[in-house]
């Protein structure tokens, strides 16, 4: 910050280009080194895999034993910087925001999720939802698609796709941003879709973005065009809301206001106030458009299944307006772990068009979310995601900042990491994202072969 250099991780050649060769190669090293778990060799990592696959039954892997017939097509959708602002207390508008949101009731499983970035950092919610793995292992400040993703990577993709599933990533922006058109292609994505290499073409735009009508219509052309008797796994990541909040723009007027925000209020702070009455007026074009989306699905005779959920809240200078409004202080709104998890929680929410179990989930963290949707798809799980149900049954919640114990409290890391059950995962992860020549078999999602080539 004293010299001016550039810390954004984003695109790394503009890193080395603005930075220098050498200056940006030295700030890179400290998010290189992976700290080995306490107690880590191969045979403690195949040891910890054995015991899950003796209370499974014997299978370490099951998903090549899954019934190929009746399997729904799997839609899901990382929304950039979707999330629920009145986590942090009751405000008013001028209208709701997430009006169809909040009605959807039947055949819907959702909650509270909590991930481990915000304002920023998306890719490392999409590397915790696809791989199991968490952020709460890895440097601070990393970014695994940059740093430790550079070749074939078990994942949702590559599980799926032993399933039988076409596989399809989509992010209507730069192919190149968080190294995506590599690392798609590790995680075994059959194909990639970016705004930039000319598959959107007829996308509208929303503040220079591709907004989330054309982003969801995307999905329905590759449902269309996929091949018939094949499930489809659609990924998309999309940009609608992305920051840049406070500026101007023609295409875009403030359609929902604070109710709560008086004069004095908007004399001091009005450039925070309006960004965030922009920031909600574009959450509710978002619902929008999901709800033109599940209208779509709805009368569909392929059973299919839709999960929607946010990578991050937006910066705190849109939730800091919030709570002004609130009537609270914003130096000391995270001075608790209590109050710090709610930065960090956004929604999720996944409906299918055909009979399943309601559910509501109080709170659950990325990692376990690819699990979840596995089992309300009636689809079996990797020997991995199989041990991690009974992680979550004594951590609900593992995030970078955080986790929540079975007493359903939040703790802020200490020593935690390197005992018990916690330790055991740190190992498991390891295994599969470092010590890959000695990965375990037959436990985490197969390789794809397109992932191999």
């Amino acid at each position: 910050e004293i010299f001016g250099l550039d810390d954004i991780l984003f695109t790394p050649n503009v890193l080395y280009r603005n930075n220098g060769f050498m200056v940006a190669y030295l700030a890179n090293l400290q998010y290189l080194h992976i700290e080995k778990p306490q107690g880590y060799s191969t045979d403690a990592a195949q040891k910890i895999a054995e015991e899950t696959s003796v209370s499974s039954g014997g299978e370490e892997n099951h998903t090549d034993k899954t019934d190929m017939e009746d399997q729904p097509n799997i839609l899901v959708i990382m929304n950039e910087a979707f999330s629920d602002l009145s986590v942090y207390g009751d405000f008013n508008t001028t209208e709701d925001y997430m009006p169809f949101w909040r009605s959807l009731k039947k055949n819907t499983v959702r909650g509270n999720l909590y991930v481990s970035v915000k304002g920023g950092n998306t890719a490392n919610t999409e590397f915790e939802f696809l791989t199991g793995n968490t952020m709460a292992f890895l440097p601070t400040g990393s970014v695994p698609y940059q740093q430790f993703l550079n070749g074939a990577m078990p994942s949702l993709a590559s599980q799926l796709g032993k399933l039988g599933y076409q596989t399809a990533a989509l992010h209507p922006y730069y192919s190149t941003g968080w190294n995506r058109d590599k690392v798609y292609q590790y995680l075994g994505f059959d194909s990639e879709y970016f705004r930039d290499t000319g598959d959107f073409p007829d996308a509208t735009l929303l503040r220079g973005w591709v907004d989330d009508e054309s982003a969801f219509d995307k999905l329905i052309e590759l449902y269309e065009e996929k091949e018939e008797g094949s499930p489809l796994f659609a990924f998309e990541v999309t940009m609608q809301n992305h920051g840049g909040y406070s500026k101007e723009y023609e295409d875009l007027t403030n359609e929902i206001q604070f109710s709560d925000a008086g004069e004095d209020l908007r004399s001091v702070h009005q450039v925070q106030i309006e960004a965030t009455e922009k920031y909600l007026t574009l959450i509710k074009k978002t619902d929008e458009a999901f709800e033109n989306l599940i209208d779509y699905f709805q009368d569909e005779d392929e059973k299919t299944i839709i999960l929607m959920f946010g990578d991050h809240q937006p910066a705190e200078y849109i939730t800091n307006s919030v709570l002004r409004v609130l009537g609270e202080d914003t130096a000391t709104r995270n001075d608790t772990t209590d109050k710090l998890k709610t930065s960090y929680e956004v929604p999720f929410v996944m409906w299918a068009n055909y009979d399943i179990e309601e559910k509501e989930v109080d709170a659950i963290s990325t990692n376990y979310l690819s699990g979840l949707l596995m089992d309300t798809a009636g689809l079996e799980k990797t020997g991995y995601q199989s041990w991690m149900e009974k992680l979550q049954q004594q951590y609900p919640v593992v995030t970078a900042n955080f986790y929540q114990g079975t007493d359903g409290t939040f703790q802020q890391w200490s020593n935690e990491k390197q005992s018990g059950i916690l330790n055991d995962y740190a190992i498991l992860q390891y295994n599969n994202l470092v010590d890959k020549k000695h990965r375990i078999k037959n436990f985490f999602a197969d390789i794809s072969k397109k992932a191999l080539e």
